[in-house]
């Protein structure tokens, strides 16, 4: 019989905050904006360099409502937020750091615009209190690819790429 170790207690205001290493953006749509996602989609990659893509067409454990996401270089964010402001036209935004934490990353280094939405954040709050309790924990897959920045600009994604799925680091520059 095995024993599971208990769980950690997981603060609301972390302890510590780990290096940022750059910022991952969700743009979240339904069926009747997005065509205002897809837009934007092309816009951002007009204006900054991104990598780390995925486009969800459904829903999953995290992530409420479709989106898109990408990591956009530190140097860029005053950048991106004043353009996200301007262009999202009602669409929920949320834009988080990446660092070796990704329960910190969603739960307390977040900026969100426009509708806040609720994030399915258990499990990564599970991890995080086995980490708090000296469990070994994987390592951040998210910080791992955030680290990549020579990627960012490498390839213009279109919707419907999912670099998870074909894990296909960098993916391959499309024509």
């Amino acid at each position: 019989m095995t024993q599971t170790q208990p769980l950690a207690t997981v603060p609301a205001v972390p302890a510590q905050i780990d290096e940022i290493v750059a910022w991952h953006s969700h743009i979240y749509f339904d069926e009747h904006t997005r065509h205002i996602a897809e837009r934007l989609n092309e816009e951002l990659q007009d204006r900054f360099k991104i990598w780390d893509y995925r486009w969800l067409d459904q829903t999953n454990g995290l992530h409420p409502t479709p989106m898109f996401r990408f990591a956009i270089l530190k140097e860029d964010f005053e950048r991106y937020v004043y353009w996200i402001l301007e262009a999202r036209q009602g669409l929920s935004v949320l834009l988080h750091a990446i660092t070796e934490n990704v329960y910190i990353d969603h739960s307390y280094l977040t900026l969100w615009f426009g509708q806040q939405l609720t994030l399915g954040l258990d499990s990564m709050r599970e991890q995080e209190g086995r980490r708090l309790a000296g469990v070994p924990t994987p390592v951040n897959d998210v910080l791992l690819v955030g680290q990549q920045r020579h990627l960012a600009g490498t390839v213009r994604y279109r919707p419907g790429d999912d670099t998870y799925k074909t894990r296909d680091f960098p993916p391959r520059r499309q024509a």
